[in-house]
C-alpha cells in the first residue's frame, strides 16, 4: 500500500517541479509558438506512458512515471493561456467547464480501461500512442495566429472598458511577474486554498484498493469509475456555468467554491463509511456531481482575471500549480499509504500477527480519508472565505457592468 503512495510522489513531485521550466519556455517563446511547445509535451507524454507499460522494476517505474509527469506539467499552464487568450471573460466558466467535462470523460475511459483488461498494460499503451498523435494534431492545427489574438483583445478591452482601465501589456520579466502577483491578496488566498484542497485528490488514488477491500466484483468497480466520470464530467460543465451565471454577485464565483467544497466534504464522508453497493454508489456519484465545480466556477477565471497578458497568465498558473502539486504529493498519498500501513502493522502486532481481514483493512484506510480529507478541506474552506474578504475589500473581481445589466432587466 505504501509503495502506490510513493508512485504517486514520484509523479506528483516530478509535475511540480517542472512547472518553472515550461513556465520559462512559455514565457520566452510567448503565445505564438505554444502550439509548438504543447506539441513537444504531448510527444514527451506518450514516450513516457509507453516506457511504463514496458517498464518491469519499481524502479523503472518511478522513473518513467517521473518523466510522465515532467512533460504533463506543461498542459495547465498552456491550456489556461490559450483558452483565456480565445474565450471573452463572460464566457470563461463555460469554457473551462467544457474543458474540465473532457478531461474527466477521457480520465474515466483510461481508469475503466485499466480494470477492465487482464493485462494493465495495454491501456497504457494505447494512451500513449494516442499522445503522440495529439502531438501531430497540436503542431498542426492549433497554431495561435496574431490576428486571431489581436481580434479577441479587441473584443475583450471593448467589454472591459467601463469596468476597469486598459490593461499593460509591455513585456515583464519573470521576476517582475512573480513580484506582482505576490502582492495580490486574492491570489494568495488562491495558492493557500490549493495547498490544502488538493490534498485529498490526490489520496484518491488509493479508492480503488479500497473498494476491492470492501470485497465488491470487478464489474461493481468499473460501475463506480463509469458513475464517478459520468457525474464528474457533468458536475466539472455545471460548475462553468454556475460561476458564470452568478459572476455578477459581489463574490458569486467564491460562494459557488464554498458550496461545492462544503457540500462535497459532506458526500464523500457519506461514501466512505457505505459499505452497500448501492448507497456507496450514490454518495460517490454525488460527490463528483457536487465537488467538482471549484476549478471551472472558481479557481480558472479568477486566475485568468488576474494576469495582465498571456505570458503572465502562464506564470501564475505555474506559480500555482506548483506550490499545489508539491503539497499534494507530500501530504496526499504518500501521507495515506503511511499512516495506513503503520495502523495494519499496531494491528498486527496486537493480534500476535493474526492477518486482518478486507473490511478491516477497508476500515482502516477508510478512517484515515476521512479524517485527513475533512481537516484538509476545512483549511481550504477557511481560505476561501478570507479570499471572499479580500475580493469585497477589492472588488475587482466583480464584473459590475453585468451586475447593472441584470439589475437593469428586473
Amino acid at each position: 500500500v505504501d509503495t502506490l503512495g510513493y508512485f504517486s510522489l514520484f509523479t506528483n513531485l516530478s509535475y511540480a517541479l517542472s512547472l518553472p521550466l515550461w513556465g520559462y519556455i512559455i514565457h520566452r517563446y510567448t503565445i505564438h509558438k505554444s502550439h509548438i511547445i504543447l506539441c513537444t509535451s504531448c510527444f514527451l507524454w506518450g514516450v513516457a506512458t509507453l516506457s511504463i507499460s514496458i517498464s518491469d522494476s519499481i524502479i523503472s517505474q518511478a522513473l518513467f512515471r517521473s518523466l510522465n509527469g515532467a512533460a504533463l506539467a506543461s498542459i495547465m499552464p498552456l491550456s489556461q493561456m490559450m483558452l483565456t487568450e480565445l474565450v471573452v471573460p463572460s464566457h470563461h466558466g463555460r469554457a473551462f467547464g467544457l474543458m474540465g467535462f473532457l478531461e474527466k470523460t477521457a480520465a474515466t475511459m483510461s481508469t475503466s480501461a485499466v480494470i477492465w483488461w487482464e493485462d494493465w498494460r495495454t491501456p497504457y499503451r494505447f494512451v500513449g500512442f494516442m499522445s503522440i498523435c495529439m502531438a501531430a494534431v497540436s503542431r498542426s492545427h492549433l497554431k495561435m495566429g496574431r490576428r486571431r489574438i489581436d481580434d479577441k483583445k479587441n473584443e475583450e478591452d471593448e467589454e472591459d472598458q467601463q469596468q476597469q482601465p486598459k490593461r499593460k501589456e509591455e513585456e515583464m520579466t519573470l521576476l517582475q511577474i512573480f513580484h506582482r502577483i505576490s502582492k495580490i491578496p486574492v491570489f494568495t488566498y488562491l495558492v493557500a486554498q490549493g495547498l490544502f484542497g488538493a490534498i485529498p485528490w490526490d489520496m484518491m488514488s488509493f479508492i480503488l484498493l479500497l473498494l476491492e477491500w470492501k470485497d465488491f466484483t470487478r464489474q461493481q468497480i468499473i460501475s463506480f469509475q463509469i458513475s464517478a466520470g459520468v457525474f464528474g464530467t457533468l458536475g466539472a460543465f455545471l460548475g462553468g456555468v454556475l460561476g458564470d451565471y452568478f459572476a455578477f454577485l459581489p463574490r458569486g464565483r467564491i460562494y459557488i467554491a464554498l458550496t461545492s467544497v462544503i457540500g462535497g466534504t459532506i458526500f464523500y464522508a457519506l461514501f466512505l463509511f457505505s459499505n452497500a453497493y448501492h448507497s456507496a454508489v450514490f454518495w460517490y456519484s454525488m460527490f463528483h456531481l457536487w465537488g467538482g465545480w471549484t476549478p471551472a466556477a472558481t479557481l480558472r477565471p479568477i486566475c485568468a482575471k488576474l494576469a495582465q497578458n498571456a505570458s503572465e497568465r502562464a506564470q501564475i498558473v505555474a506559480a500555482w500549480i506548483l506550490l499545489e502539486k508539491t503539497s499534494s504529493a507530500i501530504f496526499g498519498a504518500p501521507l495515506v499509504g503511511f499512516l495506513t500501513k503503520r495502523l495494519f502493522d499496531a494491528t498486527n502486532n496486537a493480534s500476535d500477527d493474526v492477518a486482518l481481514s478486507n473490511r478491516e483493512k477497508a476500515d482502516a484506510l477508510a478512517f484515515n480519508l476521512f479524517v485527513l480529507s475533512t481537516l484538509f478541506w476545512f483549511i481550504c474552506t477557511y481560505f476561501f472565505v478570507l479570499m471572499a474578504r479580500a475580493e469585497a475589500a477589492d472588488g475587482s473581481m466583480t464584473p459590475k457592468r453585468h451586475l447593472t445589466r441584470k439589475i437593469s432587466t428586473v
